[in-house]
């Protein structure tokens, strides 16, 4: 996209948070249910989530013989947009590679939607390409209103229908509409959890007078639920003064227009919360041409980009998933589906997260490394 008046004019969609916040479009938080919430009306589902954390964390066992399908599962997975967070990537090794450790075979259709113009268009197409197949699990993703009709047709297709389970990805928050119709599991990383870490370091770092400023990513749930969470927790603090928010649309160039605009707007700028690794990291390239060395950089999920970011100094911190668990979740959730064991498998995995700043010493860092990408492979990050 040029650069030049149309793109400073789409980036005004930034929506200074005196009372006006997100777009109306955007997910509403209310359809879903948090997931303590959640568990307090759904205490059984505690010590299902727990067993199934250890199930995970552990070594993958190989399925008895006796329980092995005869047949290969059949699995379609829809991944949203290419984007520099590599979290998509690793995700599906980590899958592929917890399914061998189990001896489950599996017949995988993979659909990424890449850089199309209309991801909305392209993954409805997509979707009706995966169901075609008539696969055993359909994994998917819920972020807008889009996905949301698309599943909620799916769910209410057949009561009782045995194909496909659907597991959602990224996202661990329930759709409250959904009860008693639930899809097989939500997995991923609590956005809300890991915006709190980010908060509270923010927090601590902040002195009386500093200003931030949040760059959305999509006009979707996932960059509502981290972002709102810093919102709504700051619009009345002191420190810092929430000033701004901008919703960039996952666009690098809107992102670093985004920045230019809060540093000509707010003098005393010193934090600028950004809800994806695309928009942290076209912020901290804007920053470093301006020489803006007194602006912090927060960054969402701890992907090889944002680790090396970390390194050199230019990103401040991140919450850094131990990414490849979600991976290992899916298998071992389909795995004691087709074993009959589907009761085992709790309505929300939710991975760990660790808050990861510049000054994290190296050993820790590695050590972090090498437990979140244990199947994709520990990112090779340069030293300076």
């Amino acid at each position: 996209m040029p650069k030049g008046k149309g793109l400073l004019e789409r980036c005004y969609l930034a929506l200074m948070l005196l009372g006006l916040g997100l777009p109306a479009s955007a997910q509403d938080l209310r359809e879903y249910w948090p997931m303590e919430a959640f568990l307090e009306r759904h205490a059984e589902q505690r010590p299902l989530m727990h067993a199934f954390e250890r199930r995970v964390s552990e070594s993958g066992r190989s399925i008895p013989a006796e329980q092995r399908p005869d047949v290969p599962v059949t699995v379609s997975v829809i991944y949203p947009g290419l984007q520099i967070s590599d979290y998509w990537r690793r995700n599906l090794v980590a899958f592929e590679g917890r399914a061998r450790e189990l001896d489950l075979p599996l017949d995988l259709r993979v659909f990424f939607s890449g850089d199309a113009r209309d991801q909305a268009v392209l993954q409805v197409q997509q979707l009706r390409e995966a169901l075609a197949h008539e696969p055993d699990f359909l994994i998917y993703t819920l972020d807008t209103p889009a996905h949301m009709a698309l599943i909620d047709r799916l769910l209410a297709r057949a009561p009782g229908a045995e194909r496909p389970h659907i597991i959602l990805q990224n996202i661990t928050t329930p759709v409250r509409a959904w009860n008693g119709l639930q899809p097989l599991m939500y997995v991923g990383f609590d956005h809300l959890q890991g915006s709190h870490l980010l908060l509270d370091h923010i927090r601590s770092q902040a002195r009386e007078g500093d200003e931030i400023v949040v760059l959305y990513g999509t006009d979707g749930y996932v960059s509502r639920a981290r972002g709102d969470t810093l919102t709504r927790s700051l619009v009345d603090a002191s420190a810092p003064r929430l000033r701004d928010t901008y919703l960039t649309d996952q666009n690098v160039d809107i992102a670093e227009q985004a920045t230019l605009d809060a540093l000509a707007r707010h003098r005393d700028l010193r934090f600028i919360f950004a809800c994806t690794t695309d928009t942290a990291l076209a912020s901290v390239r804007t920053l470093v041409s301006q020489a803006r060395a007194d602006v912090q950089v927060t960054g969402w999920g701890g992907g090889g980009a944002e680790l090396q970011a970390i390194r050199e100094g230019t990103l401040s911190a991140t919450v850094m998933r131990l990414n490849d668990d979600a991976g290992v979740a899916m298998a071992e959730a389909i795995a004691l589906q087709v074993r009959g064991m589907g009761h085992e498998i709790p309505q929300i995995y939710s991975g760990g997260m660790h808050l990861v700043t510049r000054d994290t010493p190296a050993e820790e860092l590695e050590a972090l490394m090498q437990r979140a990408f244990r199947y994709s492979g520990v990112p090779d990050l340069v030293r300076h």
